[in-house]
Order: C-alpha cells, then structure tokens, then sequence
C-alpha cells in the first residue's frame, strides 16, 4: 500500500456538505439559497488530505488527522503551501472530437453574421463535417489527447465528450470508437456520449430524413454497446424536431443510455420539459427556457447544464440562473468546448462568465464544476473528497476559492493528483516521464 498526506492546505474544498437539492429552495430567499450552497461545499480551513492506495482516507482539519506512523507504509507527505485545494473539476459538455478549424467564423460573427446565416452557406457544423470526415483515425484520435491534455492542465480531471461530427450513423459510431481507443489510459477521464447533431445537408426533408431518424433509432444498442454512455440529441430548428427528438431518446432509453438533450438554445422548442418526462440526466444551454420548463426540471431531478462561453460567443441572451435556483433546478456548467462557437476547455473561465453574467454565487458556481457537473453525467462519485472517494484533486494559486472565479482568464491550477498520483507538478506535467 502507498499512503500520501497533503498537508499545509489553507482552505479545503470536501464538497461534502449538506446537498443543495429539491423544489424547497423555492422557499428561500436569495441569501439563504447562497448561504446553503457555502454550507454544501464542505469547507475546511488548515487542512490535511490522506491518500491510500488512490483513495481518500481522511479530508478535513489538520487537528483531526490521524498520526503518520499509524498510517500504512511507505508515506509520502507533500506541502499544499497553504494554498486551496479542491476535488479535480467536471467538464459535462464538450465536442472534443473534431479535425479542422473555423477562426474565419469566428471572424464573421464579430463581423454581423449570423450563426444561422454561416451555417446555410456551409459554414458551422457542416464545415466540422467535412473536415472531421476526410481526416485520418491518427489525426482524430491525436487531437482528442491533445484536447484532453489540455483540459488536465485547467483542473479537469473528468469530461464529457460527445461524437456529432459524423452526422450520419456509421460516421458518429466510427467516432465513439475512436474516441474511446484514444482516451483509454488517459489521466483525464470521459464519459462518451453518443450524439444526434443536426440532419446533413442531403436528408433535411422527405424519405431521406426518415431513414436517417430511422437509422440513429436502431443504432442506439451499437452505441451502448461501443462504450457510450449517453445519448444527446440536438433540439432546435435546423437540428432535430420535438417528435424526432423523442423518437431517439426514447430509443437511448431502451437501448441502457442516458439521456441529454441540447435544448431551448436558439428557439423555444419544448425540449427540455420533454427531455425531463423522459428522466434525462441533463438538458443543455437552455437560453430559452421558459416557466413550465424550469418546473418540470425541478420536479423530474433533471440538471441544467449551462454553457457560459457559446452564450458569450453567439451573443445569446444569459440563461436566467436565479430563476433556475428559485424553482430548485440543479445547475451544472460546461465549455461546450467545440471548433466554432465556444473554443475554451476553462472551467474556471466558466465560473468567473456565470458569477459576472448568471448572477450564481461562487459557492453556486463550484457546485456546477464539480458535484452537480458530475451528477449530470451519471458519475455521482466524482467532485468530492469524502472518505472513500477516488483521490482527484487541485492545488490552486489561490488563497481562497472565491479567487478563482474572480480571476479572467489564465490558469491558477498548479498541481494535480489523478487517483492518489501526481500528474501536474507547478504547471508541469509530470506523468510523461
């Protein structure tokens, strides 16, 4: 057995408070909601973390930790500097997958054009398409590490990768498997999650479309049984109708998937009530989401993953948070890390976006990166250090965890521990030998 003890820790984030769950919240005032997310994120000051064999043996103050020489040997005891530290952050929504760039969209945008309007001269999507279709499995599987790496250095330690780049079935299960062979052995660990993007170009009406509704529907045992674990399907006009989105969820459903949905982004479709009807784990972006939609949330335990930097890129009006948390909605947040519309693999940058544009608490916020991002992907045992837990944890530069939201940009992530092992050492990686 092998036994680490981070010791020195300024602030310690547990995560292991009482859960900030259920409609009661509705019942609170504003402060009392931010006072019971603070009490949910398990705070300690001057703390100690004990490490054995990757799992957490003791999290919590240095006063109550057990001696060293009762501990099983050898022991490696590190310094945290008296900084913060927290469990490693959850990354639920990423296009991670993809081959080729789109910075010229990027330009076009800032420029008046419309993301509609890029998309209908072959822009957008079909561009990622295109590119991703004609790339090598090498230059795939290279870019998704790289990605992945990156990611790593930011603090995440879990994520969420989608396929959709492939549109057609074949082409989305040739992406959930080189996904998967390329994440395999990677300190970063993913949840694939099957995704149904938007129809291509030559099945956007008639027969054609029907056999591709058709053809998604009775691959979905193929994906479970390819590793995913979920299935995603895109909502909104020019992606899939209500009808046809029912149609493949409940076909995810029957084939062992969870479900996700991106939902209400540009137009109000009736999505994300759908979508909690049928028990999804999550529904994404939700800039248009209205009353009924946030109860049916509530009621159904279904969390609202948000996603700060495609509402700052595409210039979307900001999901209403308060309203979210004011009916009892879970809120998790992720990049939507993907080539056009939200290029960022920042965690912590989606923190400081939904502090600043969501109205969320900083407590609120480091919820949605860890414990309720990793709910939304059916990986409760993840974003928490309580006794027990996989031992994936942060040191931040950081003397407090309100800093790391307040901060633009950058990376205060300094050192990083992947199931007990040291994978980022003061910004280095430290695993590659």
């Amino acid at each position: 057995m092998a036994t680490l003890v981070l010791r020195d820790i300024g602030e310690l984030l547990t995560l292991c408070g009482p859960p900030v769950v259920g409609e009661d919240q509705a019942k609170l005032r504003r402060a009392e909601q931010v006072q019971k997310a603070e009490l949910a994120l398990g705070l300690v000051h001057d703390a100690v973390v004990i490490i054995v064999d990757g799992i957490i043996h003791f999290a919590g103050p240095s006063s109550d930790a057990p001696p060293i020489h009762l501990l099983p040997q050898p022991v490696t005891v590190q310094s945290g500097r008296g900084l913060l530290v927290t469990p490693g952050l959850c990354d639920p929504h990423t296009h991670l997958l993809w081959a080729g760039e789109r910075s010229h969209e990027f330009d076009l945008r800032n420029l008046g054009a419309s993301y509609q309007q890029i998309a209908k001269q072959g822009g957008g999507i079909a561009s990622t398409v295109r590119a991703t279709t004609i790339a090598s499995d090498e230059a795939l599987s290279a870019g998704l590490r790289t990605r992945l790496d990156t990611a790593l250095q930011l603090g995440t330690t879990a994520v969420e990768v989608k396929t959709g780049y492939g549109l057609w079935p074949l082409s989305e299960l040739r992406l959930l498997r080189l996904g998967c062979e390329a994440m395999a052995g990677h300190p970063c660990a993913v949840s694939p999650t099957f995704l149904c993007h938007v129809p291509p170009p030559e099945a956007r009406e008639g027969e054609a479309r029907e056999r591709l509704v058709s053809e998604l529907a009775s691959v979905m045992p193929i994906a479970r049984a390819g590793l995913a674990e979920s299935v995603d399907v895109y909502c909104d006009v020019g992606a899939f109708t209500l009808a046809e989105t029912e149609r493949l969820l409940t076909a995810g459903k029957a084939a062992g998937l969870g479900l996700r949905c991106h939902a209400e982004q540009f137009t109000y479709t009736g999505a994300a009530k759908l979508a909690a009807r049928l028990g999804a784990l999550s529904v994404e972006h939700l800039e248009q989401l209205d009353d009924e939609g946030r109860k049916a949330l509530a009621r159904s335990g279904t969390i609202a993953n948000l996603l700060p930097g495609a509402a700052l890129s595409l210039r979307l009006p900001w999901p209403d948070a308060a309203a979210l948390l004011a009916d009892g909605v879970r809120i998790a947040l992720g990049t939507d890390c993907n080539p056009g519309s939200s290029y960022t693999q920042s965690q912590p940058l989606m923190m400081s976006l939904a502090c600043t544009q969501m109205g969320l608490s900083c407590a609120e916020a480091w919820l949605a990166v860890t414990v309720h991002a990793a709910q939304s992907i059916g990986h409760p045992h993840r974003g928490r250090l309580g006794r027990g837990a996989r031992a994936d944890l942060v040191l931040w530069e950081a003397d407090h965890y309100r800093q790391i939201c307040q901060q633009l940009g950058g990376n205060p992530a300094r050192s990083l521990w992947v199931a007990g092992a040291q994978v980022i050492a003061d910004g280095v990686r430290a695993d590659l030998g």
